[in-house]
């Protein structure tokens, strides 16, 4: 192994390493992010029971099945609505952690979304003006970020030739809703 082989695989093995760590970080703040979330969901849902309770008294009260109807559904759309905070506080978290966090999680998310071939990156203009000079190393092989930026929020699109994956937090939810919305009922309800 010649001398030039052996720094870029010490450069390898030490960027490896710093990817771990920033992963590492990212997940731990997410589930920071997501603990917030949490404890912000429960005492929204014992909010929503305390009035639930309330409510339910009066319905007692009257005896009014039509009443009785009505709070059920109340009750579902408070649990409905409540979710769809916990979640929309989720993303916006996202798009709010620090700058070294959001593009390691960045970086996260390409490499899960790598395909074959070298991929494009398109970042909204905000990104772009505050990307870290190291993130393209950060990336590794099989990466490009355009300079011009894309029409989105946050995230990024990945591009290769004419196909795009997007990747913007948005969509991501989007993508998973139906699982994060099962999560989050399993986690504020159960």
């Amino acid at each position: 192994m010649s001398g030039v082989e052996k720094i870029i695989a010490r450069l390898n093995e030490e960027t490896e390493a710093q990817c771990r760590d920033i992963i590492a970080l990212a997940e731990e703040k997410a589930a920071q992010i997501i603990g917030r979330a949490q404890a912000q969901g429960n005492e929204m849902i014992r909010k929503a029971e305390d009035e639930a309770k309330r409510k339910a008294a009066q319905i007692d009260a009257t005896a009014n099945s039509t009443v009785v109807s009505n709070n059920r559904n109340s009750i579902l759309a408070a649990k409905v609505e409540l979710i769809n905070s916990v979640l929309s506080a989720a993303e916006k978290s996202l798009h709010d952690l620090s700058i070294e966090a959001y593009f390691s999680t960045l970086a996260g998310l390409a490499k899960k979304n790598k395909q074959e071939g070298t991929g494009e990156m398109l970042l909204c203009e905000r990104d772009l003006r505050r990307m870290p000079s190291d993130f393209i190393d950060k990336l590794g092989f099989g990466f490009t970020v355009s300079p011009v930026p894309a029409d989105i929020d946050d995230g990024f699109i990945l591009k290769y030739g004419e196909i795009e994956i997007n990747c913007t937090f948005a969509a991501l939810f989007r993508a998973s809703s139906q699982e994060l919305q099962a999560r989050a009922n399993e986690l504020l309800f159960s």
